[in-house]
């Protein structure tokens, strides 16, 4: 594919459209995120409820403090963190369109690493809205080619590579009374806690239908494949399966349990890695769940993975999203 340029995406942003652009997790649809008109285009274009509020990308603290008021601890944890995968919620500044908090007083912000997208911060002088560039609650793309896929070559997208993390930044709730993950992503829990000396709280309560989320992913369905997804507690579930077909298909975690599977089973199988390492397949998470979908079976087996540490957390949250039965 031919992606746009560097200036063209520029020039585009400044003239209140919206591109495509590269980030550390995943690929992201930008706009100016103080001009109103242009955050309304990126919900049109993915057809995202109006509740569900938007991430805003900053360069630096400079940049955050034009949207968001950040007291003691979030200087802190920007200091240690950013750029990177960690989005903060934070008081929003009245500068702010109300169609990027979902009318809330909240704001989630982060800094991306990926250094595109910085660049383009920088030379627009201003923070970027960025929701993920797919249409809601389909499969998040994690190089250039999957974005083309879903939006066509209308929209200029910058191809910045294949995603280094390949799922969407932990969020983390700064305007409770405690801290709290709202989403789990690749700055894990127990770093946080370690870094702060605090307890952080998992989770919050759910919202009623239509009211606003506090953070974007919060979705009960979300990030899922166009086949069903049937989701098992552990592997060995779907090992002990004995009424799979040729209609079915089973993820395994690795390509070692692909013979295992194969030997037993006339379902097709893939895998999200080749060495099993948690990293590797938050990676391949979606491309895999995307591949899936291309062998139209009538149902994806997956488990979740046995551990709940690190990254490892926000795969199962992301498998249980995309689920439809269990």
């Amino acid at each position: 594919m031919r992606g746009a340029s560097l200036r063209g995406c520029i020039d585009a942003l400044l003239g209140g459209d919206i591109v495509a652009l590269p980030t550390e997790t995943v690929y992201g649809l930008a706009c100016l995120a103080l001009e109103e008109q242009a955050v309304d285009k990126v919900f049109q274009l993915k057809k995202r409820p109006s509740d569900n509020p938007l991430i805003v990308h900053v360069l630096d603290l400079d940049q955050a403090q034009m949207v968001a008021v950040l007291n003691p601890i979030a200087k802190l944890l920007c200091n240690e963190f950013w750029p990177g995968p960690l989005t903060l919620i934070l008081p929003k500044r009245d500068e702010l369109p109300g169609n990027v908090t979902a009318g809330l007083e909240t704001v989630a912000v982060r800094s991306p690493s990926h250094a595109l997208f910085r660049t383009v911060l920088k030379e627009v002088g201003q923070p970027l809205a960025a929701p993920s560039a797919n249409p809601h609650s389909k499969l998040s793309p994690t190089n250039a080619k999957e974005v083309l896929e879903f939006f066509g070559s209308e929209l200029p997208i910058l191809d910045g590579g294949k995603c280094t993390f390949g799922v969407e930044s932990t969020v983390l709730d700064l305007t409770s009374e405690k801290p709290s993950i709202l989403r789990p992503g690749p700055i894990a829990k127990d770093t946080l806690e370690e870094f702060l000396g605090i307890e952080i709280l998992s989770g919050l309560p759910r919202t009623k239908k239509g009211e606003p989320q506090k953070s974007p992913g919060l979705s009960l369905k979300h990030y899922a494949p166009e086949t069903s997804v049937r989701l098992y507690s552990c592997f060995d579930e779907i090992l002990g399966l004995e009424d799979l077909t040729s209609d079915d298909l089973i993820i395994a975690p690795h390509d070692g349990m692909i013979p295992l599977i194969q030997s037993s089973s006339p379902a097709k199988v893939l895998s999200f890695s080749k060495t099993d390492e948690p990293e590797e397949i938050a990676r391949n998470l979606y491309a895999t769940l995307r591949a899936a979908d291309f062998f139209e079976k009538k149902l994806i087996h997956v488990a979740l993975l046995r551990d709940t540490n690190g990254i490892i957390a926000a795969i199962n949250d992301r498998l249980r999203r995309a689920s439809t039965l269990s």
